[in-house]
């Protein structure tokens, strides 16, 4: 007989903890007009005719981008003969700032710029 309590208890508190977990809605904001730019860049962009890091990529004109909403930034980078893959996500954080309508990425992002053929960077504001 002991059983049916404490089915209860456990149906009551699951539905307690499931109410008590969606209290966060004062916390969301909802963008609905979200917007996505990708910028490709092949090894003929990023290294420069002296064999150096063409730093004009890491400058990014965005009118648009607003200070009160800081952006979702991803570097992806492809090998040649290679899968793409991305450091930023799970290794390292992006370093970026932004003002102005100007996106400004760290140079320390790009940390394999000579070993890589192709740069995606995605940008979602």
């Amino acid at each position: 007989m002991l059983v049916r309590p404490l089915i209860y208890f456990f149906a009551v508190y699951i539905c307690l903890s499931f109410s008590i977990a969606q209290e966060h809605s004062k916390n969301l904001v909802v963008y609905s007009g979200l917007k996505k730019r990708v910028y490709s860049f092949t090894k003929v962009d990023f290294i420069t005719a002296e064999g150096e890091f063409n730093e004009t990529i890491c400058t990014l004109v965005i009118p648009d981008l607003l200070e009160d909403s800081p952006p979702f930034v991803s570097i992806y980078y492809k090998r040649d003969n290679s899968e793409w893959f991305t450091e930023s996500l799970y290794r390292k954080r992006l370093r970026f700032n932004f003002k102005d309508g100007v996106l400004k990425l760290d140079q320390s992002n790009f940390w394999d710029w000579f070993e890589i053929s192709e740069i995606k960077i995605v940008v979602i504001y």
